[in-house]
């Protein structure tokens, strides 16, 4: 299973859960989740979690400005329980809008 797209996170903006209403946002069964994380340009903040944990606070994404190659761009790691959400948070504190690339593979265990 993948989750993959892009978002534009405006000027001070932040986006509270990139994924939000996917179909997978809310893993299905136990999982290895994969985080696949790319923007557009320097600036870009991320908070990466799945269920209880915490992966990345104030994470900063590669600067490629293209979709995650695999295995790459695929950083974050790791093991999550069904039913467990998959947050990926990204706030702008720039003066200008910044693209997120993501691809979330997700497999079951």
């Amino acid at each position: 299973m993948i989750i993959q797209g892009s978002v534009s996170v405006g000027a001070g903006v932040t986006n509270n859960n990139v994924i939000a209403g996917s179909q997978f946002e809310f893993l299905p069964r136990n999982c290895l989740v994969e985080f696949g994380l790319v923007a557009s340009a320097t600036g870009l903040l991320l908070d990466i979690s799945s269920g209880g944990d915490l992966l990345g606070q104030s994470y900063t994404p590669s600067t490629q400005n293209r979709v995650p190659i695999y295995p790459d761009d695929f950083t974050l790691v790791d093991v999550g329980l069904a039913g467990e959400r998959i947050v990926v948070k990204a706030y702008n504190p720039t003066g200008g809008a910044l693209t997120l690339f993501y691809s979330i593979r997700i497999t079951p265990v």
